[in-house]
């Protein structure tokens, strides 16, 4: 039995802050919330505040091998696949240094309160198998999602990429795709059903820059966000420049938006209009994306996101809004509820209370060093 004494608590789905104990059995299960009850080790979390872990919905840890390489280079020639700059690196490196650059930054993620990634993992069954050996030593939640070079051929067939990938999901937690321009139609249908299928993720790259959009546009009279919905998807990452009747779209379909702001910022791209999602009810989510150009750091992430957005959009999005992005709805695209309520299995961060305004105090001011303990309970 474990009890967190006298930290602020942000409890249940909308983290309300709550002065109280957090009484958790050796299953991991959180069994009370009192502020009067104790039992068992006591961690004393005075002065902190005890939140869920943080989730980072969306990464190419593969890229770890090539940390700031071709900076200045346009977001095609560094990651369009097959030719990009970071398929070049990655082909090029051995499987032991993938392997070891990975394991890097798993734990580098880990020490800063991440216990579970969304993970875009490139090179078919090979690949996924190297991630997982990258982690497995690691108290962390790898949620690897696979894809296979034969989805982009032109001449594999919508059947064959539904048999591709249903031998591929044998091996890993779903598929991620790289774009909708990237592969047939045809193709993209039957590798969202095929997922579906078997209760398997189905994430898929949209709308991260205009020129996408306007692309799409032309070649379907539709846009990247409006063919990936209707292909089956019900995660999309980035979404950074919706046009058209695309928020309308969204909200009838309701998808979860993993967004990339510091990702989007450092390709020059845009700021994606998370403040606009989150006012219509979408459920947005956090990703650190790249780690050929980012810190998988969900601090810098959360600071930078509440900031750009402001600075975008003149809106008043809330620390709040963004903490939830971080941790609560990441979850939900696993189907996991993660927070801190009776009866629930947790991850837990204690961290240093910085200011009075518990949200803005983790987002505006708080960084890994101020972690004081992480207790992980929701191991997948």
């Amino acid at each position: 039995m474990i009890t967190i004494k006298n930290g602020l608590v942000l409890v249940g789905f909308n983290l309300e802050p709550v002065k109280t104990n957090v009484l958790i059995n050796d299953d991991g299960v959180i069994i009370k919330l009192s502020p009067y009850d104790e039992e068992g080790e006591i961690i004393d979390a005075t002065d902190c505040i005890v939140m869920p872990g943080f989730i980072n919905a969306h990464t190419h840890i593969g890229d770890s091998i090539a940390k700031d390489v071709g900076d200045g280079l346009s977001i095609k020639e560094l990651v369009e696949p097959p030719n990009g700059l970071k398929h070049k690196i990655l082909n090029e490196a051995s499987k032991e240094e993938l392997i070891e650059s990975m394991h890097e930054t798993a734990k580098e993620m880990l020490f800063s309160g991440i216990s579970t990634f969304i993970d875009f993992r490139e090179g078919g069954i090979e690949g996924i198998e190297l991630l997982k050996k990258a982690v497995y030593d690691l108290p962390i939640n790898a949620c690897i999602l696979g894809r296979s070079d034969k989805f982009y051929d032109p001449q594999t067939t919508p059947e064959e990429a539904r048999l591709i990938t249903h031998e591929l999901i044998q091996h890993c937690d779903g598929i991620g795709l790289s774009g909708v321009g990237d592969v047939d139609p045809e193709v993209m249908i039957q590798i969202a059903q095929a997922c579906a299928d078997e209760d398997k993720l189905a994430l898929i790259h949209v709308a991260e820059y205009y020129d996408l959009q306007e692309e799409s546009v032309q070649l379907t009279n539709q846009t990247e966000i409006e063919r990936a919905l209707k292909a089956g998807f019900t995660t999309i990452v980035h979404a950074t420049q919706p046009i058209l009747q695309d928020l309308d779209i969204l909200k009838s379909n309701s998808p979860f938006i993993v967004s990339c702001p510091r990702s989007n910022g450092m390709l020059s791209v845009g700021i994606p209009p998370i403040s606009a999602y989150v006012e219509n009810g979408l459920d947005v989510c956090l990703g650190t994306d790249n780690v050929m150009f980012n810190k998988p750091d969900m601090f810098r992430e959360m600071e930078y996101a509440l900031k750009a957005v402001r600075a975008s959009y003149q809106n008043k999005i809330t620390a709040k809004d963004i903490l939830k992005m971080a941790t609560i709805n990441g979850f939900k695209i696993l189907g996991k509820d993660i927070s801190i309520t009776e009866g629930n299995i947790s991850d837990i961060l204690v961290i240093r209370k910085k200011s009075e305004d518990p949200y803005l105090s983790v987002v505006n001011r708080s960084s890994p060093e101020d972690i004081v303990n992480f207790i992980m309970g929701n191991m997948m």
